[in-house]
């Protein structure tokens, strides 16, 4: 199914600094529409933390997707936070999305190894490889193991090939979590392409920023990914219907990442440890603007459903609400209409009052400088 989202590539070209502010710029339109005292700012959408234009040189560019595995679609982030992500979420994310797409998508095909490996019980210090017919090649660094373990190794192979117990491990098998946890950032952040602060400033997914920023803790407790076989997507946004009940979600190769919706944030803790068996034919890629652009206020319906709801306080006269349906996967602006109006226009035939299962709260959001 084709889809598109208004997640941009910034051009590698002198242009790319006019391209940065003009985002930026946008961002920071966005961000006024909810703090008009936060002009000229841009406020980083895992941290919460507002920068000032004028300081652009703490707003960098990130990978969504990382470039060690190819991704090209980006955003922005607080230099903190890119560089926090780089180095453990991103870093193992990178890695299993590189392994999965290689010729042999197995661990033997991993980049990042242990500087040793075992020998009958006994650490050994050197490194392996690939060989050119898939064969393994060991190498044993002899001034990086000390001399009782080089004589005994000498003795055991000073004649024909004994028979050994060789043993490896790989580093990527031990950092699952990060890379669950990387596949959450990325959802996270394609999301916030889309829908920019629209998509932050929902108060229900602090747990989930919490879980990005901490990416060593086991904050949401709860599973929040479903790696399903037999299937390799493209990046993509959309809904699925687990359990019979209606999450947001990321698509990227055999990965389905969820995120609750605005009017069932507890609907991480209805779900079982193993998501893959709940996953159906109910997978909808939904479509937005093909160009990136962050004006007023978004919300987001599904049917009566509420999906997106930013509760940050703002005017409600500078708020859009886009409605998919069951039959669609482009969204229709719907416009609000005053009290009069909405009182005429039930009077009419075949018209009939919606009241959505939700009452959104508006948050004093309590944003650091």
């Amino acid at each position: 199914m084709q889809h598109k989202t208004p997640l941009f590539r910034i051009p590698s070209s002198r242009k790319s600094k006019i391209f940065k502010m003009q985002i930026l710029r946008m961002f920071s339109d966005n961000l006024k529409v909810f703090f008009p005292e936060l002009q000229d700012h841009f406020m980083c959408p895992t941290c919460l933390t507002p920068i000032p234009l004028e300081n652009k040189k703490r707003i960098t560019e990130a990978h969504i997707i990382p470039k060690a595995a190819q991704g090209k679609l980006k955003t922005y982030l607080c230099s903190k936070c890119n560089s926090r992500f780089g180095s453990k979420q991103d870093k193992w994310f990178g890695e299993y999305l590189k392994m999965i797409n290689k010729d042999i998508p197995e661990v033997f095909s991993t980049d990042i190894r242990d500087g040793y490996f075992w020998i009958d019980g006994k650490k050994i210090n050197g490194k392996w490889e690939r060989g050119k017919n898939n064969e393994l090649i060991f190498y044993i660094h002899k001034d990086k193991n000390p001399p009782s373990v080089i004589k005994l190794l000498e003795e055991k192979f000073r004649s024909k090939p004994p028979r050994i117990n060789l043993k490896v491990s790989f580093p990527i098998l031990k950092n699952k979590k990060m890379i669950e946890i990387g596949f959450l950032t990325a959802g996270y952040l394609m999301w916030f392409g889309c829908l920019g602060y629209s998509w932050v400033l929902q108060e229900h997914l602090d747990p989930i920023r919490e879980q990005i920023m901490n990416p060593e803790k086991n904050i949401l407790k709860t599973k929040f990914i479903a790696f399903c076989k037999g299937i390799r997507w493209k990046p993509w946004i959309g809904l699925v219907t687990i359990a019979n009940e209606i999450f947001l979600t990321m698509g990227l190769e055999n990965c389905l990442v969820l995120f609750p919706p605005a009017d069932r944030p507890q609907i991480y803790s209805k779900l079982g440890d193993d998501l893959s068996r709940h996953i159906g034919t109910d997978i909808r890629p939904i479509q937005f603007s093909p160009e990136p652009f962050y004006g007023p206020s978004v919300n987001i319906m599904f049917n009566n459903r509420i999906l997106v709801f930013p509760n940050a306080e703002h005017k409600m006269n500078m708020s859009t609400t886009i409605l998919f349906t069951s039959d669609s996967v482009e969204g229709k602006i719907l416009h609000s209409i005053n009290k009069e109006e909405a009182d005429s226009l039930t009077q009419r035939q075949n018209v009939v009052r919606i009241r959505p299962d939700f009452s959104p709260l508006v948050k004093k959001w309590n944003i650091k400088g």
